[in-house]
């Protein structure tokens, strides 16, 4: 069934509870994000004891480094039964499936929970207009399947998906002409003009990843020109800003200047970030003074300032709040009540990976707020390095992989399971 209105679908049940609450003249309480209960309801005490297994996995060091050494090794090269593992492992607890297909029932046992779905094709960085054209074909077809199935109100597309990575490194240090004779610019811009486009003509929304700071430069230059031009009205195009660069909150208001000159609205996806190391590695290696910032803290005060700046203009910014962080989560849910903005405001989203902080997902979809999993999707040797990357990041850097598994055994016991 065909779905109308804006990008953001709201959903009956959250608005039944929100109207129920109004008629009795209570105020509406905060989501409690301990409640394991709300969390997990979804879940059959099986699923329960396999994810309480996955996250105990995964919180082991020595593992997660086998896993991103020779697991990737293992299946790029197709070794008996390395696919056949990790699709019964990791890949079961993060990845929607092998296609858009094999991925709905995923999606729509989300949806009747009141999360929606982003649907994001698991491509690394391809090298070939093969590779290019066939990734570009896949984003239009999630755009489709999200124009009927109000489930899913997004795709996710990645530029190192569309182009190759020297022409994005090269753009990377100067400024972009758009009336260049290169054809592979040329192209690019034809393939992410053409996802735009349908995905406007369709009342999708189109998320445009972020890379490494080698590239980001070029990469925002082409998401400001698509929120140019395809923004105008409401948010389609919405760009993502990693906060764990020290120059990101500035860009976030640097861009929204930008988008208020040009007659655009801004879309910003916020996130912490996910590539710390190769980051400070590269910058040591070649001297230069890295873009990360100097601490964790320094990272978590510039994400919330984000958070506040994005709620303070929210007529003229469309915000995403990527994070498994609890305490940014809240600060977004504190600042709506605060100024009283209704929580299923169209320009306010919550997200998660699929998998993950169930207790952030549930309980926000339980309170009425919009909010999503990042459905990720496609072949296991596709998708692999991409789990891995996250894997790493969650269990080194944030522990939230301790935090799953913390709430997993809290309702096992509270199930008795």
């Amino acid at each position: 069934m065909k779905k109308s209105g804006g990008p953001v679908k709201q959903f009956p049940l959250a608005e039944s509870a929100l109207s129920d609450f109004v008629k009795a003249g209570n105020e509406l309480p905060l989501p409690d994000f301990s409640n394991t209960e709300e969390t997990f309801r979804h879940l059959s005490d099986k699923e329960l004891l396999d994810g309480s297994r996955m996250f105990s996995l995964m919180g082991k060091d020595w593992l997660t480094n086998i896993m991103s050494s020779l697991g990737v090794s293992a299946v790029k090269w197709g070794l008996p039964g390395a696919a056949w593992s990790v699709k019964n492992t990791i890949y079961r607890q993060f990845v929607g499936g092998t296609s858009l297909v094999s991925a709905l029932p995923k999606i729509e046992r989300l949806h009747e929970r009141g999360v929606t779905s982003l649907l994001d094709y698991g491509a690394e960085a391809k090298s070939s207009t093969e590779d290019y054209n066939s990734f570009m074909k896949e984003v239009l077809r999630g755009i489709d399947f999200s124009a009927e199935a109000p489930a899913a109100i997004a795709v996710v597309v990645k530029i190192t998906a569309l182009a190759p990575d020297e022409m994005l490194e090269k753009l990377n240090t100067g400024g972009f002409d758009y009336d260049t004779t290169d054809g592979e610019l040329q192209a690019t811009l034809r393939r992410l003009e053409a996802i735009c486009a349908q995905a406007k003509k369709k009342d999708v929304q189109v998320y445009i990843d972020a890379e490494e700071s080698w590239m980001q430069n070029s990469i925002d230059t082409f998401a400001d020109r698509m929120m140019a031009q395809f923004n105008q009205e409401k948010v389609v195009v919405l760009n993502t800003f990693q906060l764990y660069r020290h120059d990101r909150l500035q860009f976030l208001k640097d861009s929204h200047t930008k988008a208020k000159k040009g007659g655009y609205k801004l879309g910003a996806k916020l996130v912490r970030g996910a590539y710390m190391v190769k980051e400070n590695a590269r910058a040591k290696e070649m001297g230069y003074p890295t873009p990360i910032q100097p601490s964790l803290q320094a990272t978590h005060d510039d994400y919330d300032a984000a958070v506040a700046y994005c709620i303070e203009n929210i007529n003229t910014v469309c915000a995403c709040l990527g994070t498994h962080n609890e305490a940014s989560t809240r600060l977004g849910t504190e600042l709506l009540k605060e100024k009283e903005i209704p929580r299923n405001h169209p320009h306010i989203h919550f997200a998660q990976l699929l998998g993950m902080s169930g207790n952030l997902t549930f309980n926000l979809a339980a309170g009425g707020y919009n909010v999503s999993k990042y459905m990720v999707y496609g072949p296991v040797k596709e998708v692999l390095p991409y789990l891995v990357r996250r894997a790493q990041e969650n269990t080194s850097v944030t522990g939230e992989m301790g935090r799953e598994l913390k709430m997993f055994r809290e309702e096992r016991t509270r199930r008795k399971v």
